[in-house]
């Protein structure tokens, strides 16, 4: 049998966007074989309780998956620290991982794929994630199934150690040698306003 990536979530306050993404996971191909970790962010204020508690009653339900291991902050960490620390940890154990957040629905074959480009790439060091999503583009119906793209997404994402740990969340290091052209680039030749997205972190 293929060694199956373990499943990483992350949850906070949207109890009906929890239950939808979870029931849509259940239905996946490989679901029932895969290992799910759940990490839910605690309340950032009163106002928050009854929702994160909802959100956690839901993760709680005997979901049909291989096995579910929740890790509940006892304080709110926000998103950044939690899906930074979370999976750092879960691929340090497994050397692979997909992540999803509350608000995704994968599809029925979401799993399949992400595995198996798991698989393909593992060793392919140009290769450092693998999307479950796409921009909207001008004639997508041309596109292939799949392709390669020098943009990465964080709506349905998959990687391994090896890419992880390059990982850098510091924006002065990562940016401090960019030219005019690595910007250009970087911006998709300047059809996307990534370079502003960086300047305004």
């Amino acid at each position: 049998m293929q060694n199956l990536a373990p499943i990483i979530i992350f949850t906070y306050n949207r109890p009906q966007h929890t239950r939808r993404m979870l029931q849509a996971l259940e239905n996946a191909e490989l679901a029932k074989d895969s290992e799910v970790f759940i990490f839910s962010d605690g309340a950032k204020n009163a106002a928050a309780i009854d929702a994160v508690n909802r959100v956690r009653a839901i993760i709680r339900e005997p979901w049909n998956f291989k096995h579910i291991t929740i890790i509940e902050r006892d304080r709110n960490i926000g998103l950044a620290q939690n899906v930074i620390s979370g999976v750092t940890d879960i691929i340090s154990r497994y050397g692979k991982a997909i992540v999803l957040e509350d608000d995704l629905i994968i599809s029925k074959v979401g799993l399949r794929y992400f595995n198996d480009a798991l698989d393909i790439y593992e060793s392919d060091d140009k290769v450092m994630e693998i999307s479950g999503y796409m921009y909207p583009v001008k004639d997508a119906d041309k596109l292939p199934e799949s392709f390669f793209f020098r943009v990465a997404t964080s709506w349905g994402w998959a990687t391994w150690e090896r890419a992880w740990k390059l990982f850098n969340p510091n924006i002065d290091q990562l940016t401090a040698g960019f030219t005019s052209e690595k910007i250009k680039r970087f911006s998709i030749d300047n059809s996307e306003n990534f370079w502003k997205q960086v300047k305004e972190i």
